[in-house]
């Protein structure tokens, strides 16, 4: 069952049809009972839309887990609760722990709901704003051996691109080995990219090396190729 909170970390529901969302919600939160069979409406999804950030603005970021916890135990949630806006608000955050909150709260859910729906546009966005560090640390996580989800194809994408474009080769390359330790090809546009950024960063050799064993069909030889240049990197 999920834990107990008291009643004053949740503010007062808005007054408009989608707040009996929020007593649906925290009926599920303060009681044993299965979450009622129907879906979110429409209106509910546009309240926790609005009352997620709202939480954490405030600082009730533990509340905002629990709702976001407790929305998801509904019919149809995980692909309909809006993610994107939600994932741009935490990356105007001067610091992620309110986006890790969220995220852990993800891995730990009893659905176990992928983490990719919130993850994959933070990364966008936080690379959009060229916070490369938090970035790379996004990308960490959903790499720990214990993340509930690995990252996809579109994922491996954006972080292999974001890096390039922001001048971090060596951010790129981790992305680049984990996207082949895990068998996702990496397409010619990404491919070029890092060789690219490599290249830009005066690392002739090594951008040579690593675009022809990126060409190999063997993901083991890209891997390697990654694994040493890590290994050698100097900044």
């Amino acid at each position: 069952p999920l834990p107990r909170v008291p009643l004053r970390l949740v503010p007062p529901p808005p007054p408009h049809a989608g707040a009996a969302v929020l007593r649906r919600l925290l009926r599920g939160l303060f009681t044993t009972e299965a979450p009622l069979p129907s879906p979110l409406s429409p209106s509910e999804l546009d309240t926790i839309s609005a009352l997620i950030p709202r939480l954490i603005s405030e600082g009730q970021v533990p509340a905002a887990g629990r709702l976001l916890s407790a929305a998801l135990l509904l019919p149809g949630s995980p692909e309909r609760l809006p993610f994107p806006p939600l994932a741009e608000h935490l990356a105007s955050l001067p610091t992620l722990t309110p986006a890790f909150a969220l995220l852990t709260a993800l891995r730990h859910h009893p659905v176990r709901p992928s983490p990719l729906p919130l993850a994959t546009p933070l990364l966008g966005h936080l690379l959009a704003m060229r916070r490369a560090r938090e970035a790379a640390s996004v990308l960490r996580w959903l790499c720990r051996p214990d993340s509930p989800l690995r990252p996809d194809a579109a994922t491996y994408g954006i972080a292999v691109a974001g890096f390039c474009r922001l001048g971090d080769p060596k951010s790129a390359l981790v992305a680049l080995g984990e996207m082949a330790s895990d068998g996702v090809r990496p397409s010619q546009e990404l491919q070029e990219a890092v060789r690219d950024a490599m290249l830009h960063d005066a690392r002739i050799e090594e951008a040579w090396a690593l675009e022809e064993a990126m060409r190999l069909p063997e993901f083991k030889k890209t891997v390697e190729m990654v694994d040493k240049l890590l290994g050698a990197w100097e900044d």
